[in-house]
Formats: C-alpha cells, structure tokens, sequence
C-alpha cells in the first residue's frame, strides 16, 4: 500500500473514531444571557398551571377526534367540527378556552361562533 494511502485510511479511521467519540460526550450548556428573557413577556408561557390546562382540554379530548378536527379547523381555516365536538367546545368556560390558545386570544371566539352558526341551520331545519 502506498504512503498516500496508508495515511489517508489513518485519517479516515482518525476522523470515524473522534465522530463516535463525539457521540457521547453531551452537549455544551446553553450560554445564559441576563435579561434575555425578562418575566412578564407575554407568550413565552401559557397562562395558568399545567394542571389547569390539562383540565381545560380534557372536556374536549373526552369527545373522539376533537383535538384533531380543532387543530384542522384552525390550520387549513375551513370549519370542520363535528356537531359532539362543537357541543362540547360550546360548554367549555371562555378562560379556558384561553388558556389553550394564548397567542391566539380570537381563534376560542371563531370557533364557539363558528359552531352556534352551524348549529342554526340544523335546528332550523328540525323544527319543519
């Protein structure tokens, strides 16, 4: 085997090994900046615990699919919820409903109105 060779496979073995060593050593420490993230900033938390949360989408996540044809509804910008998943959207508290989306204080108000306008027609129509 020639010089060239010999010392491109070393290299090559050199640059395979550091790699896998690399590959337990964890990784460096975020640098904290002092006053990078003050306290207050609105939507860098979720308003309310965790717990509180939790217990605001739990009247939604009882009803099969709501969560997704929520997430659906507001990412495409067409309405497709369900009539189970609009009844029990309708009955949650309007602060919960905020606690879900805090960046996005009109999207809770869009889909209570956008469920009691699909409502209407239904219940117009049963009265015939």
């Amino acid at each position: 085997m020639s010089r060239q060779a010999q010392a491109l496979l070393s290299l090559l073995l050199l640059a395979t090994r550091a790699a896998t060593g690399l590959a337990d050593a964890p990784p460096p420490p975020f640098p904290t900046i002092p006053g990078l993230f003050p306290p207050g900033i609105p939507g860098l938390s979720p308003p309310g615990t965790p717990g509180e949360i939790a217990k605001c989408w739990s009247s939604l996540q009882n009803v099969p699919g709501c969560a997704s044809e929520i997430y659906t509804t507001i990412l495409t910008g067409k309405f497709s919820l369900g009539a189970a998943c609009c009844k029990a959207l309708v009955e949650v508290d309007e602060n919960c409903l905020r606690k879900l989306f805090p960046l996005f204080p009109s999207i809770p108000a869009l889909l209570k109105s956008s469920c009691t306008t699909a409502a209407a027609p239904k219940a117009a129509g049963s009265k015939q």
